[in-house]
């Protein structure tokens, strides 16, 4: 068999393109081969449903192979894809195009372009790997997020925000698992842009589906994803900011209902801030502090300006009473050699770092973890850390980054030491949201350490955070709080917090 499908890509073209074809009965493989310029391809996504509207395979074509494949298994099938039998009748692709770039980057031109689809036998050269997640209804039944990667209670390293050639990314899941296990990292949450990964190739990195809602109001990463979210494709098409609005919080509400995590990125970043200003802030699960640092690509992004606004966004909320776990993400893109413009470090997974603390490595630890806020992030350093609180009985008892000290505690004992520091470390402590400086010492030519002990505020609402940057203001770790007590909140939605940063910012 063999069919031509045309589309059109352009400011003015539909957001949502269909073309079919008939399926003859005896197809054992779909290919896609697409002629669009490689240049362009991260502007355009494709959803494939067959016959009975199974969707069948979902990407952004990115910097893929011009040849996209649906077969009989994982191995046979193009990342994204959901592998079985090639049902007759009549099949559905669907493009949809990224308004969030499109007319900045092509301006009013139109480009033609076509995807030809034949049932020859064709090798896979992006395949899914030997592990496959999802069912026909795209449903993670596959996945075990039980299974034990390791055991043991302990902070676990890994990163919360990433890309692979499934979305925008250049590198291929199996390269991705390699550069995870380079950066030892113990888990890693695959994150792409509106679509989701339907299996993994076998590594010992305790890998997640995840996904990172993108439209032109902002970026808010998906934690513990049990199924593919049907909002994806309403914000692949929809266009007009009300409506994408209403698809964001419609997900929102799916993520409550189903116990997924919602984590908003990069909320300061030039033109990926987030601009839902009426998001209620009990809607946030996850705050992304730091986002890739050693992005430059562009100098009107500010981007290390964004990352001090984002950490200044957490300290107010904490210390209006929320407990939005602050978290990190490379967002990394690019091959391991790659550097943004005059970056003079490459954007790679697990810089920086996010810290959990699990009982045993599994995908459901990893989850609640998030959800407790048991959790820090690092960059360019490792930490050992000890805090105990004492109660008015006198009796000491230790407690961990994010967690919630007795009602009775009345003071808060405290050693931190950051190791590999190549430049010298800064330590602070944020009390309700005001900075104090804190002494360090230098224990070794790359080590710091600070001690100390603070008596807790007699207040309803007790917030208290450690962190360290270089001397020049450059991150080095970031602390969730540990609080006790509670307040009423003076802030309600996301705009009005923002709001109060960049005024404060001013």
């Amino acid at each position: 068999m063999k069919a031509v499908l045309n589309f059109s890509l352009s400011g003015k073209a539909d957001s949502r393109q269909t073309g079919t074809f008939t399926v003859p009965a005896a197809c054992k493989q779909l290919n896609l081969t697409c002629d669009l310029e490689t240049k362009y391809g991260f502007l355009v996504f494709v959803i494939l449903k067959d016959s009975q509207n199974h969707v069948r395979l979902q990407k952004q074509l990115g910097t893929n192979e011009q040849v996209i494949t649906v077969g009989p298994d994982a191995l046979n099938t193009t990342i994204g894809g959901i592998p079985g039998e090639i049902i007759t009748g009549e099949w559905t692709l669907e493009v949809s195009l990224f308004a969030e770039h499109i007319e900045r980057l092509i301006g009013k031109k139109e480009i033609p372009f076509h995807f030809t689809v034949s049932d020859e036998d064709v090798k896979c050269t992006e395949p899914i790997g030997e592990s496959l997640w999802a069912d026909m209804d795209f449903s993670y039944t596959g996945f075990d997020s039980r299974r034990v990667y390791r055991q043991g209670a302990r902070w676990y390293k890994g990163d919360l925000h990433t890309h692979t050639r499934l979305s925008d990314g250049k590198e291929l899941p199996e390269n991705a698992s390699r550069k995870a296990e380079m950066m030892h990292l113990d888990y890693y949450i695959a994150t792409e842009h509106n679509v989701v990964h339907s299996g993994w190739p076998n590594t010992d990195v305790c890998v997640m589906p995840g996904v990172e809602a993108t439209t032109i109001l902002g970026h808010a990463n998906i934690f513990g994803l049990t199924k593919r979210p049907e909002e994806l494709e309403r914000l692949l098409y929809d266009k007009e900011e009300a409506l994408l609005a209403e698809d964001m919080l419609a997900l929102s509400d799916t993520c409550r209902k189903n116990g997924w995590l919602f984590s908003i990125n990069h909320p300061f970043l030039y033109i990926w801030q987030w601009l839902m200003e009426e998001f209620a802030l009990d809607r946030v699960d996850c705050l992304e502090i730091i986002n890739d640092p050693t992005y430059a690509a562009d100098e009107m992004a500010g981007a290390e300006k964004a990352n001090r606004m984002a950490v200044a966004l957490a300290d107010l909320l904490w210390a209006d009473g929320y407990r939005i776990c602050a978290i990190g993400g490379s967002d990394s893109h690019n091959l391991i050699e790659e550097r943004y413009g005059d970056a003079t470090e490459s954007s790679i997974p697990g810089d920086p770092a996010t810290w959990l603390h699990l009982h045993d490595l599994t995908p459901e630890h990893v989850t609640e973890a998030l959800k407790d806020c048991r959790c820090y992030v690092t960059r360019h350093c490792r930490m050992v850390s000890e805090f105990k609180v004492c109660g008015e009985d006198s009796i000491m008892k230790k407690i961990r980054f994010g967690e919630k000290m007795p009602e009775d505690a009345v003071a808060l004992l405290y050693e931190i030491t950051l190791f590999d520091c190549t430049e010298k470390a800064c330590f602070y402590m944020m009390v309700n949201g005001e900075k104090r400086r804190l002494q360090s010492v230098q224990t070794s030519g790359h080590s710091y350490t600070v001690q100390g002990l603070t008596h807790l505020q007699k207040k309803d609402w007790c917030c208290i955070r450690f962190g360290a940057e270089t001397e020049n203001g450059s991150f080095l770790f970031f602390g969730n709080p540990m609080t006790k007590g509670s307040r009423t909140h003076a802030f309600l939605t996301m705009g009005e917090a923002m709001e109060h940063v960049r005024k404060a910012w001013k």
